[in-house]
C-alpha cells in the first residue's frame, strides 16, 4: 500500500468524510454533464446531499438523518444498461462518490476512504482510453496514462486535499469552506469538463 493511502487511513473519521466529500465535489460535474445530455434527471439531489456532508462536518450541533439521505444518493445512481452512452460511467463514479461520503459520514465504511481515491483515479484512467489512442505495450500504457496531463492534475490535488486536512482541526468551519471551493474548481471536474459547456 502506498504511503498516500497509509496517511489517508490514519486520518480521523471526520477528516476521512472531508476527504471523501473533497473528491466528490470535484466528481460531481461529471455527473451534472450527463443530467444535461439526457434530459431526464437531475443534479441538485446529489448536490444536496453533498451539501448536508459540508454541513455536519463544520457544526458539532448538525442533526442530519443519513440513512434517509443514503437512500435517496442510491435512487440517482444511473443504470448503465439504460444508457448506451460512454458519460453514464463517470455519472456513476460520481453518484457512487457521493454515495460513500455518506457513508463514511455515517461511520459505516471507516476503511472505505481510500475506495474514493481511487475511484476517482479510475474515472479519469477510463475517459483517457475512450478519448485517447494509448500505446498497446502494457509498460507504455501504463506510463502514458500515469504522465496524462488529467492524472497528474489528479495527484496534486488529492496530495493538497490530505496537506490541508492533515493541518486542519475539528469544525474548521473557514478551513473546510475554503477546501469545497478549491474541491469544485469553478465548477470543472477531474475529467476537465464542466456541465456549462453543453448550456
Amino acid at each position: 500500500m502506498s504511503n498516500f493511502f497509509q496517511q489517508l487511513k490514519a486520518l480521523q473519521p471526520w477528516q476521512q468524510t472531508a476527504f471523501a466529500a473533497a473528491m466528490a465535489e470535484r466528481m460531481l460535474p461529471n455527473y451534472a454533464l450527463f443530467c444535461q445530455v439526457v434530459d431526464d434527471r437531475e443534479a441538485q439531489p446529489l448536490k444536496n446531499a453533498l451539501m448536508l456532508v459540508w454541513e455536519f462536518l463544520s457544526s458539532k450541533d448538525s442533526k442530519i438523518n443519513f440513512e434517509v439521505q443514503l437512500e435517496k444518493v442510491a435512487e440517482q445512481i444511473p443504470d448503465a444498461a439504460s444508457y448506451p452512452m460512454y458519460g453514464v460511467y463517470p455519472a456513476i463514479d460520481a453518484a457512487m462518490a457521493v454515495h460513500t461520503t455518506m457513508e463514511l459520514a455515517m461511520g459505516t465504511q471507516a476503511e472505505e476512504v481510500t475506495r474514493i481515491s481511487r475511484l476517482m483515479r479510475q474515472t479519469i484512467i477510463r475517459f483517457v482510453e475512450a478519448t485517447e489512442d494509448l500505446p498497446e505495450d502494457e509498460a507504455l500504457r501504463r506510463k502514458a496514462l500515469n504522465d496524462h496531463e488529467l492524472m497528474q492534475f489528479d495527484h496534486v490535488f488529492q496530495d493538497e486535499v490530505l496537506v490541508q486536512l492533515q493541518d486542519m482541526k475539528a469544525y474548521d468551519k473557514n478551513g473546510l469552506k475554503a477546501l469545497r471551493l478549491m474541491a469544485q474548481n469553478d465548477g470543472v471536474s477531474c475529467l476537465g469538463l464542466s456541465a456549462e459547456e453543453v448550456d
